[in-house]
């Protein structure tokens, strides 16, 4: 299995594009469906999403994990430099096509009090058999 993630961030008027693509092993458990991966630093992440929500885990030290539900509010703590940063992700829109073999996501990481936004995301996430 060929993942692909593209994500469109935001920060004030900077703009950037991450494109990153792994080998990952897939999983179906009830609803979730899971992507198993390694990232460039090395990292076990874990991709874990359903119709209308997201869980992130990279199994780094410290742990991180990133959840995104559906037009909901959900604090995440995201391990930087500086230490551990509290935010809150806002999902404007979440779309699972299974079909297609495509989760298309918009959100927006707020302040911990939820007054201001950090960063605007555009996050897409494609997959494809091996033999494809």
């Amino acid at each position: 299995m060929k993942i692909e993630i593209t994500n469109y961030i935001q920060v004030g008027d900077q703009k950037e594009v991450v494109h990153q693509a792994y080998e990952a092993e897939q999983r179906q458990k009830g609803d979730f469906t899971y992507f198993l991966y390694k990232n460039e630093e090395g990292e076990k992440v874990v991709l874990k999403f359903k119709e209308d929500e997201l869980v992130m885990t990279r199994f780094s030290t410290p742990q991180s994990i990133m959840r995104f539900v559906d037009q909901k509010q959900v604090p995440v703590g995201v391990h930087t430099p500086m230490g551990l940063q509290q935010f809150i992700s806002q999902t404007d829109s979440m779309q699972l096509d299974i079909s297609a073999q495509t989760l298309v996501m918009c959100y927006q990481l707020l302040s911990a009090d939820g007054d201001s936004v950090f960063a605007e995301y555009d996050f897409r996430l494609t997959w494809t058999d091996e033999g494809e």
